[in-house]
């Protein structure tokens, strides 16, 4: 049966040509192969475009300028866009109905719209799987978004650029009694947590005062302060072997970017993070049996220069403990999601936190991951979003580049949505 909606006077369709692989294409590149004539007339100017329909990959708009209107699909084969109009031009070279179309489309929604265009792209599975999906009808045309609980979407909208999964999964990967205290003066050390990253995470040591208890530090010193000579008799010998660390830990982290995927390719930062990875090592054994320690969130490194933020603290708990990864991938009938699980001594560990660089924080109790390879990954999920969904139709290629190699290094169980259709949208 015939398809009335689709322009019927030009059974031809012109082929515009993509100036990449990623289906874009500029209003310059687009005039290239217009040809003079249609840019020469300029008689279809800014028309309104009104969705028509959408059906087996084709795209068909009413197409309107100044009361005359025509029927106009478009539809991405390989690297190329195939554009048909209904007002029989012969030419070999589009006509301005469909110039003056393609022409409002890149301008109104974007160089890489036609990439939605593609067999398997968003405008073909926003029809197929419409509750995964936003659609806007406007005088450009149709439009569609994917909804913002998908988080990272698999091919359509990763959150992470392509990421080198093999070198990832190639770093290292694994193999507290208070002290006294004496006066009303204390040591503390700050767990530096970057903002937005821009640091990994170090430890710094600040005097303070205690509180009447003695539980808790009530005023904070300057930065390094603990460091100063007329405090070193407060101090254990502990302490002075961990100010020592933390000096060399932050001489190295200040000239190091704050993420390990997507600073600079991996191979070249591997003996950097490996140092900063030891000394965090070292370093944990000796600070779980400090008293006080607590979490600061540094906006700028200009801040050391001054006193810490009280509204920047909070108390935290050292674990001995290295937390395990785990991957589930659940089926939720259009789409698979790939999450990340967490466990510690063989339980699951929920509610957990993923935003500091090596770390897991939960309920107040920081952890440190087990490898150089599990922090990159715990990054990486971090950055998706917290999960990575998949529609179906583009499960082969995630297995190939995803699934397959994070198989080799961690357990990946699949679940089906009866069984926890509860969980993750």
């Amino acid at each position: 049966m015939a398809n009335t909606d689709t322009p019927s006077g030009n059974t031809t369709p012109k082929i515009i040509r993509f100036q990449d692989e990623n289906y874009r294409l500029s209003t310059e590149w687009l005039g290239k192969q217009a040809g003079t004539k249609v840019l020469g007339k300029g008689n279809w100017h800014s028309p309104t475009l009104k969705f028509i329909s959408y059906q087996q990959g084709s795209l068909t708009l009413l197409n309107t300028c100044k009361n005359q209107s025509y029927k106009l699909a478009l539809q991405v084969q390989e690297n190329q866009l195939l554009v048909n109009c209904e007002c029989g031009h012969t030419g070999s070279a589009i006509c301005e109905h469909a110039y003056g179309c393609l022409w409002t489309i890149i301008w109104r929604l974007g160089e890489r719209y036609f990439e939605k265009l593609k067999p398997d792209g968003a405008i073909a599975l926003a029809f197929a799987h419409k509750n995964y999906f936003d659609k806007k009808e406007t005088t450009a045309g149709l439009d569609v978004s994917l909804r913002p609980e998908l988080k990272s979407v698999f091919q359509l909208a990763p959150k992470v650029d392509p990421i080198d999964l093999p070198a990832i999964l190639k770093l290292p990967s694994a193999p507290a009694q208070e002290e006294t205290i004496i006066s009303e003066e204390a040591l503390g050390y700050l767990l530096i947590i970057s903002f937005r990253n821009k640091l990994l995470p170090a430890l710094l040591p600040c005097m303070g005062k205690l509180n009447k208890n003695r539980t808790d530090i009530k005023i904070f010193n300057q930065f390094l302060s603990g460091v100063q000579k007329q405090y070193s008799h407060l101090l254990t010998d502990t302490q002075k072997e961990l100010n020592t660390a933390c000096y060399h830990l932050w001489k190295v982290v200040e000239k190091t970017p704050g993420n390990i995927i997507q600073a600079k390719p991996i191979k070249k930062l591997d003996d950097i993070l490996a140092v900063i990875f030891d000394s965090w090592r070292k370093i944990l054994p000796l600070l779980q049996r400090q008293p006080f320690v607590y979490s600061y969130y540094l906006y700028g490194v200009g801040q050391l220069k001054k006193r810490p933020a009280k509204s920047q603290i909070g108390k935290i708990v050292v674990s001995e403990l290295s937390p395990s990864l785990r991957f589930v991938l659940a089926d939720k009938g259009a789409v698979y999601q790939l999450q990340m699980l967490i466990t510690g001594n063989g339980k699951l560990i929920s509610g957990f936190e993923t935003g500091i660089t090596l770390f897991i924080l939960h309920q107040q109790t920081i952890y440190m991951l087990a490898s150089l390879r599990d922090a990159a990954i715990a990054e990486w999920i971090h950055r998706s979003g917290g999960w990575i969904t998949v529609f179906k139709e583009h499960f082969s290629g995630f297995e190939r580049k995803i699934l397959i190699p994070l198989k080799e290094s961690y357990p990946v169980e699949f679940v089906s949505s009866k069984k926890r259709k509860n969980d993750l949208l």
